[in-house]
């Protein structure tokens, strides 16, 4: 009986170091291994939701009515052009706020956009992170991020920057979200 617990104390504490992600410094992957992901991981264009929980539910807010999608580069290339417009947007999901799911980034290669939901009248899953979403809502203007509901007083912008490593350009307060996969 004592052998069987151990053994099964064995298998547990084994099993604990497979699963660790902390690395000894010089420590090599076992011969065969995959090598480790880079720092900066796969480029929001390479990321795809095969390997991901499917979600259950695909919108969220209010339905995207916006027929025309402005790419995520041109908000980003000229975003005084859009401030206070409605538009329609589309990027892969790279960070969501994990204790309500108020808030979310989408990106591409030409870089990110901060998406809030709408004054907290909706909030999206909390493992959106690696999903095609399309947004609509409306560019908020960059002097708007002091006092506004998703910034300093609760540091989503800084939780997201965590995340990503990177700090988005532009900013949506989103009506409407809807996921593609």
């Amino acid at each position: 009986m004592r052998a069987k617990h151990i053994a099964s104390l064995s298998v547990l504490i084994l099993a604990q170091l497979g699963c660790s992600t902390d690395r000894k410094p010089g420590s090599e992957p076992a011969p065969g291994a995959a090598p480790a992901p880079a720092a900066e991981g796969p480029s929001p264009m390479q990321a795809s939701a095969s390997g991901i929980a499917p979600l259950q539910k695909k919108q969220f807010g209010a339905p995207i009515t916006e027929t025309s999608t402005t790419p995520l580069p041109t908000l980003l290339q000229d975003p005084s052009k859009f401030s206070g417009k409605t538009v329609r947007t589309e990027g892969v999901v790279s960070a969501v706020c994990k204790s309500m799911g108020c808030w979310m980034e989408i990106a591409d290669e030409s870089g990110s956009a901060h998406i809030k939901m709408a004054g907290h009248s909706f909030f999206v899953p909390k493992d959106a992170s690696g999903h095609r979403a399309v947004v609509q809502g409306n560019l908020v203007a960059a002097e708007a991020e002091e006092g506004a509901a998703c910034g300093a007083k609760d540091n989503c912008r800084g939780e997201a920057e965590k995340q990503t490593g990177r700090v988005a350009k532009v900013e949506l307060e989103a009506t409407g979200v809807q996921f593609l996969d």
